[in-house]
């Protein structure tokens, strides 16, 4: 019998659209939940570690989120089984003044609530009410800026400086680097993070 492919259309050919998307969301939360609360992945730890010039455990994991992140993605894009010219943050142009000011503001209140986003979300699934509280004003202020009373100051942000401006949005081209030298690039920073990792005596789990 021939080995049916086991590919998006084989799952929409028997299950319906909304079916998937729940079931898709459901495993993907339940996954992202499970780690980040086991590796206790915090932006913010991580930032104040290296600020104060503390490289343990905490620096090592978000190293290693971040460089697998990058070289997974590179190898998909080299492999040819993602389309990277087709995603949105290339193909349209993107707000430089945006991720400036945005980050910036992101940054602070990180600081500020103790936690980023997600670590506010694993936080309040445990039962904390400031990260609860603190998570639901950044989805509130988070909607308003993206479609309501906020929406013309967050436009007005994003339009000052565009990658437009500078002649497009890859990064890669820009530089004159080849798809070598950003794996490279990952793979020095995952060692980085392995070298962190071993001194810090980081758990393997």
């Amino acid at each position: 019998m021939r080995q049916k492919t086991m590919d998006l259309t084989y799952f929409l050919d028997r299950f319906s659209e909304p079916a998937i998307l729940t079931a898709g969301g459901f495993l993907a939360g339940a996954l992202f939940g499970g780690f980040a609360q086991q590796s206790r992945f915090c932006l913010r730890a991580a930032a104040l570690d290296f600020a104060h010039g503390v490289f343990g455990a905490r620096l090592s994991i978000w190293l290693f989120a971040f460089s697998t992140a990058l070289l997974g993605t590179q190898l998909l894009v080299g492999f040819g089984e993602v389309p990277s010219q087709e995603a949105r943050q290339l193909a349209s142009p993107q707000s430089l003044s945006g991720a400036a000011l945005g980050g910036a503001m992101f940054g602070v209140g990180m600081v500020l609530a103790r936690g980023c986003a997600s670590r506010l979300l694993v936080l309040s699934a445990t039962g904390n009410l400031r990260a609860l509280l603190s998570g639901l004003v950044f989805a509130v202020i988070a909607q308003a800026s993206l479609r309501g009373i906020l929406k013309p100051v967050r436009e007005w942000m994003a339009g000052l400086w565009t990658t437009a401006d500078i002649g497009g949005n890859d990064l890669i081209a820009h530089m004159g680097l080849s798809q070598a030298n950003v794996l490279g690039f990952a793979l020095l920073w995952f060692a980085a993070g392995l070298v962190i990792a071993i001194k810090a005596r980081t758990p393997i789990w």
